[in-house]
């Protein structure tokens, strides 16, 4: 099948990052020249399970979302400092990837290897079943093309482009102002002119309306002003009015309010490093111990290319760990085989839609594949009512979305006894790491098995 994603074996890699999976000290430079850098942290695991002597780098930080992050500067110059990098590539999973991977294609190819690990992969499509509640631009009459927000003096901060916003997070700092001057794009690439027959407006879409005062009335037509009013996270809908309503809205735009921690030990809030919707395609096919073997043996292949005389050593180690993912299989299998539902509730985006595939169950859900969708009320009377028709008693909730959506639908439903954490795999907390599950196979064991096991009534 045709997929939006790139797949190619030649190019650059390298970035900030951790050197071996729950290590936080970066690699020593004058060894960066040998390390494989990584796009986050399962590819982190997968890779350092099959190299030897090589340090295995990864630019997302501990604790964030590795689909979502976004880097506060280019990444080239550190991931052309090493051998190979290895990715995802399909197109919206990371937009740091897809921004830097033309460059290192044309102009490092001789130096760095890139590895693509979903190459022979067929990915699931994003057919919208349970989901269905995202942005679409063609919902609105005025057709644009792009959106575009710049400061004070005229540096661009960030522009949206379809469902998506690329660039520099937006942050408001207690109690101080932020004015931001908005450009919005016609489908011919002209400039939209404020005033007389076209009016901005922005309004909160997601989080607490409380934590802002956003004036869009000043002089100048094409300017917003946000004000911090407390700390946290809100999504904004930057919206055109005219006279006769709302003609269009852009994508909501996460933006920090305050001085927000980042503290994952607090689920009350949604994450602030999660800025872009999934494409067309489900890039997490780890989430299935089995496709998970697959991803090895392609990062095995690409090793093999970049080091030959290491063939028989990374050919062991991933013989090892794919020994180990089809243990991990079996013990799904035995463990999620009796059970009283073939149905639970995941009160946050998808990320284990290959697992349910695997294991025969499915996964309802008010939100969809990206940790940005807001769920619309009519989502959450239908999960609620999917809940009540089920008998279902648990709640899930992903670590690195936060509980609050999973806490108000259980109050909500008369069946639900207790909300459940899982989590997606593609990250990892230092909580975790210390007391010894903080892995990809740690968390698929410790973490989100006994959790299905309750959710599908398997215990």
């Amino acid at each position: 099948m045709t997929r939006g994603r790139r797949s190619v074996l030649a190019g650059s890699g390298g970035i900030i990052a951790t050197a071996l999976a729950g290590c936080l000290s970066e690699p020593d430079r004058q060894d960066r020249d040998d390390a494989v850098y990584t796009s986050f942290f399962t590819l982190q695991e997968f890779t350092s399970a099959i190299v030897a002597d090589r340090s295995v780098e990864t630019a997302v930080p501990v604790g964030s979302h590795g689909h979502g992050w976004e880097p506060p500067a280019s990444l080239l110059p550190e991931i052309t400092d090493t051998a190979a990098f290895v990715y995802l590539g399909a197109e919206g999973f990371q937009h740091w990837v897809d921004d830097t991977l033309p460059e290192l294609e044309s102009e490092y190819s001789d130096e760095v290897l890139l590895i693509d690990a979903l190459e022979g992969i067929d990915l699931l499509e994003y057919d919208g079943d349970g989901h269905g509640h995202g942005y679409d631009a063609d919902d609105y009459e005025l057709a644009v093309r792009s959106v575009h927000l710049f400061d004070p003096d005229g540096d661009e901060l960030a522009d949206a482009h379809g469902d998506h916003w690329h660039g520099t997070p937006i942050a408001v700092r207690a109690e101080t102002d932020r004015s931001l001057t908005v450009e919005v794009r016609d489908a011919n690439g002209d400039p939209i002119q404020f005033g007389e027959e076209y009016h901005l407006d922005t309004r909160v879409v997601g989080g607490e309306s409380e934590l802002v005062d956003i004036d869009t009335e000043s002089d100048h037509a094409d300017r917003m002003t946000l004000t911090a009013r407390g700390d946290g996270y809100v999504e904004l809908a930057i919206r055109i009015r005219t006279d006769d309503g709302v003609v269009f809205e852009a994508p909501p735009l996460k933006t920090e309010i305050g001085d927000h921690s980042h503290d994952h030990g607090d689920h009350s809030h949604d994450h602030g490093d999660h800025d872009h919707s999934h494409g067309e395609y489900d890039a997490k096919f780890f989430s299935d111990p089995v496709l998970a073997q697959r991803g090895i043996e392609r990062i095995r292949d690409g090793l093999i290319e970049l080091d030959p005389d290491n063939e028989e050593t990374y050919t062991a180690n991933a013989d090892a760990y794919i020994d180990e993912l089809a243990a991990l299989h079996r013990t799904y299998q035995q463990r999620l085989a009796d059970r009283d539902h073939d149905a639970v509730v995941l009160a946050g985006h998808d990320s284990f839609q290959y697992l349910s595939e695997r294991y025969g169950f499915e996964i309802h859900t008010p939100v969809g594949l990206s940790p940005d969708e807001e769920p619309a009320e009519s989502a959450i009377a239908e999960t609620l009512e999917f809940i009540e028709d089920r008998g279902i008693e648990y709640v899930l909730w992903d670590y690195f979305d936060g509980d609050r959506l999973a806490e108000s639908i259980a109050d909500e439903a008369s069946t639900v006894e207790e909300t459940v954490m899982v989590s997606p795999a593609e990250s990892t907390t230092e909580t975790w790491l210390d007391e010894g599950y903080g892995d990809y196979l740690g968390q698929m064991r410790e973490i989100n098995l006994p959790a299905l096991e309750k959710a599908l009534g398997a215990t």
